[in-house]
Parts: structure tokens; sequence; C-alpha cells
């Protein structure tokens, strides 16, 4: 709510200094207290639009009248609650930039619709943005400028969380749920990594029936991580994303639609495509347009081990395809091949530190046993960092040819050499905190044959202070033995002792370097 008055306020100061009015002046008192002046552009469904100007730009704000105390004019009339021939005529809407940021700043109210209490659904629901990277107020944030978006286009939408369907735990769950509960549409947003570390994956799926199937369509930008909502809202990367979940059908024709109908041996195995991470679980069908050979996996997972196979069909316009596909026991590998060679691959796409554990060198292979989308990032000497998002089939191996771009800046080589340094010193502590073992076992076992002559010299001296000792020549030769034994264990000690001493310097330097 702060935010909200905060940008309502800056943008009310600016309209003074508009060059030509949007609208009539008015003076606007929120509920809150707070009052300002502003241009009134009307109001349409119980909404009050208010415009002014943020840097240059005309700018429009859109809030729920509940919200407004009082909007009176220069004459004194109520423009809040006019008389019919009284409201002003309604302005031209604003640009889809300015309308993101008004969305913005509302996003609490929009983003916390209640979710239905029952399990029947009808209209447009919109799954909010959640994920890895989802903190609470970027997804409220980016769902109220998708939602403000799409009531734009005429499709109003009720927002939902992943935790309003209990029952659910994947995407494929919560569609079917929602459409087979009555819903029209429904939009699914995430937020994962990017293409890069330093930037956010935004996706959002939109899926509808189609003769009772479902058919989905999905959509992917990038923000920076950084500075996500105005990366989001510039050059309209929101209706882009939005746009590509939502195609048009007067923009192309459609071909007839086609269906897949698919079974597995055994059943249960989920069924995806390489663009879509996951369609349904068999025995399914699914609609489609593509009139191209597509290529579907399927795969299931016991325990550890992964059963899967792959499939290659054409589907027939108009008409069903079936296909049954029998799956194996296989161990998926990763092949990577970079330019240049001996690049280190390290697992998932956040940023590289000292502690990251490298997977493999380039050429080489590993394995992973979990289909679906995955991320490496690659690094080398003197080579830019290379995040790489690929689909892991249930198939042998997927081979990955990955060309890396060279560091020109200097600060970029710098921070590549300090990492490098402080991972030497890491590989360096963590070895001489293994080698502090071998000192402390050698010093522990010179202790232990130091206090075995220790008590053999006091056998030896405990027999010659028996009554009737004589001092002959025995007697002066176990005197000697008894000496020798004792010079003997303080040497071992000594030895033992110093042994011990460095195994703690050893384990002490080690894990200076290491923390």
């Amino acid at each position: 709510m702060k935010k909200l008055l905060a940008i309502l306020t800056f943008l009310l100061a600016t309209s003074a200094f508009a060059q030509g009015q949007q609208g009539p002046k008015v003076n606007v008192e929120l509920v809150s207290g707070t009052k300002q002046s502003a241009q009134f552009l009307g109001i349409q469904n119980d909404t009050v639009q208010l415009g002014g100007y943020i840097k240059n730009q005309f700018t429009v704000i859109r809030l729920h009248k509940d919200k407004f105390k009082s909007i009176v004019d220069e004459q004194g009339n109520d423009l809040l609650h006019p008389a019919p021939a009284a409201v002003p005529a309604q302005a031209d809407t604003a640009t889809v930039t300015a309308v993101a940021d008004s969305a913005a700043t509302d996003s609490t109210d929009l983003a916390t619709a209640a979710a239905p209490a029952t399990q029947t659904w009808s209209g447009n629901i919109f799954v909010s943005f959640e994920g890895t990277y989802a903190d609470t107020l970027l997804s409220q944030q980016l769902t109220a400028i998708a939602a403000t978006l799409l009531y734009e286009a005429n499709e109003q939408v009720q927002i939902i969380r992943r935790s309003d369907i209990p029952e659910c735990h994947d995407n494929i769950c919560i569609q079917n749920t929602l459409l087979h509960g009555g819903a029209k549409n429904v939009y699914v947003g995430k937020m994962g990594a990017g293409s890069t570390p330093d930037s956010i994956g935004v996706e959002l799926s939109k899926a509808t029936l189609h003769d009772d199937l479902p058919e989905i369509y999905m959509s992917k930008i990038n923000v920076a991580k950084n500075a996500a909502l105005s990366s989001a809202i510039e050059n309209n990367k929101m209706k882009v994303l939005l746009m590509q979940a939502k195609p048009e059908p007067e923009a192309i024709p459609a071909p007839k639609t086609s269906y897949i109908s698919v079974e597995t041996t055994p059943e249960g195995a989920t069924v995806s495509r390489p663009d879509i991470n996951a369609i349904c679980r068999t025995p399914c069908t699914f609609p489609t347009r593509d009139t191209n050979k597509i290529t579907l996996n399927a795969y299931w997972n016991v325990g550890e081990q992964l059963w899967g196979a792959q499939s290659v069909i054409r589907p027939i316009p108009g008409d069903t395809t079936k296909v049954n596909i029998k799956l194996k026991p296989i161990s998926p590998e990763i092949h990577v091949i970079s330019t240049p060679s001996d690049a280190e691959v390290f697992a998932g796409s956040a940023p590289i530190t000292k502690h990251s554990e490298t997977l493999i060198k380039t050429p080489g292979k590993f394995h992973l046993n979990d289909p679906g989308m995955a991320n490496i990032t690659l690094r080398r000497a003197g080579y830019r960092d290379t995040v790489v998002s690929f689909y892991v089939a249930p198939v042998a191996e997927t081979r990955l040819n990955i060309e890396m771009e060279r560091i020109t800046n200097v600060d970029d080589i710098a921070k590549q050499k300090e990492w490098e340094h402080d991972r030497t010193m890491l590989r360096v502590g963590h070895i001489l905190m293994g080698t502090s073992i071998a000192p402390l076992i050698m010093g522990a076992i010179f202790a232990y044959l130091g206090s075995q002559d220790y008590d053999d010299a006091d056998e030896i001296k405990s027999q010659l202070q028996m009554p009737g000792s004589s001092y002959g020549e025995n007697f002066q030769n176990k005197v000697k033995k008894n000496h020798d034994l004792v010079d003997s264990g303080d040497k071992k000690m000594i030895i033992g002792a110093s042994l011990a001493g460095a195994s703690v310097i050893l384990f002490g330097v080690g894990f200076f370097l290491a923390f």
C-alpha cells in the first residue's frame, strides 16, 4: 500500500507540469487521507482512471473506486458519484508500458484475490507466477501486470495460487483439474532459471479444452535478476509473453486438429516432447496441429531406476494416430563438447563459487536420470561463462555442442583469476587437512611405543630394587638396559609429540586456506 501511495503521489504531482491536458483537473482524496491533484479520465466498470506525466510520458493509473474518498473538479462537482450526464468522456487508453506500471503499483490487491472455496471453476483462471525465484512481491507484481493486460484484452481472469489446489503437485494435474472443473482457459505462471546466471526465466502456459482434450500453448521471456520488474515491463515483454501463450487463430489459418493416442508398457509413464516438458500420463490422448514428424518421449521412474523410450510419428490431419511405446531400463548420458575444449562443466545455472563441484571437463559425459529441462554452466579461463538449457530425453545419449565466447573485459578476466586462486587455495587446504591425519597417526604410534619402553624400564627397576639383588655383572647389565629403555622412550615420546604438533599445524593451515 505504501508503494501504491508513493507512485500515485509522484504521478499526480507531475500532472501539474504536463504540456496539454488529457482530462479535467480534479482534487483527489484517498480513503487513507492522501490528497493530490490529477487529471480525471473517467470511471468505467467501477474503476477510476487518473492521468499524469512520468518522465515526460503520459501515464494512466487505474484504481477501484472504493479506494477514493472524493474526486472533485474545479467547479466543485462530485465526480466520484456523478449524475449520468456529468461524467467526462473516457480518454484514450495509455501505452502498454504505462498500464504495466499502473498494474505493478496495485499488485497486492490483484494477486491476493480469493480463490473459490469449492472445486467448481468457471471463466478464465490465472495460477500466479511461482517457482525457484518467485519471491512473494515479484510474484504478485508480475501476476498483476499479466492480469491487467488480459483485462484490457477483454479477458477477465480469476487469480489463484497452486496451494489452492492442494491435491495437485504438477502443471498437468492443475490444468486438468481446472479445465474439467469448468474453467474456460487456464494460465499457469512459473519463474525459474534464465538463459544466463544473472537472469530469471518467466514462463507462461495456457491450456484450453478442444473437443474435451487440453490444448497447451507455451511462452517464455528472460528478465534481469537484479531488476526483474523493470526488465519485465520494458519493450512490452509481458505483452509479448501473453501474445505467445495466447495466439490469435485468425492470424494464421489453423490446420486440421489431429489426435495422438499414446499407450506404454508399463502404463503410467509421462509423455513429453522436447518443446513441452510434460503433456499427459499414459494411457492418454492429446490434440496437435503439427503436420510434420513429432518426437514423443515416454519415461517412468521406479525408485532410482529410469525406464524410457522415444518414438517418432507423423500425425494424420483430422484423424487419430495411435502409438504404443515399450519402455526399457535406460541411463541417459549427456555428452558435452565445447569449443574450445577443456572447459569445466557445473550443474545448474547458479553463479559458480570456489565450492562448486566440477561434473566433467569437455569433451566428456555425465549421467542424468531425470528427463525434462535441465541446465549446466561451462567455465574456461579466458572465456565467458556459458549457461546451457537443454532437454534430457529418455535415450542413451544426448549430445551438446557448445561454442564459448572469449572475454575481452579486463575486470571479468581479473574475477576469473581471483576465482581460480581461491579455488586453488581451497584445494590446497583440503589436501593439508587430509594429510594431517598421517602424522597424527604416526605420532600416536610413537607415543605408544615410548610408553611400552617406559613400562619395560619400570619392570627392570622393580627387579633391581628387590632384596638380595647383587651388584654383579648381571645387575649392571640390567641397570644399563633400564637406562637404554628410558632413553628410547624419551626419544619416541618426543617424536610422537612432534608428529602430533605437525598434524595440528597442517590441519590449522589447511582449515585457514579452505575457509
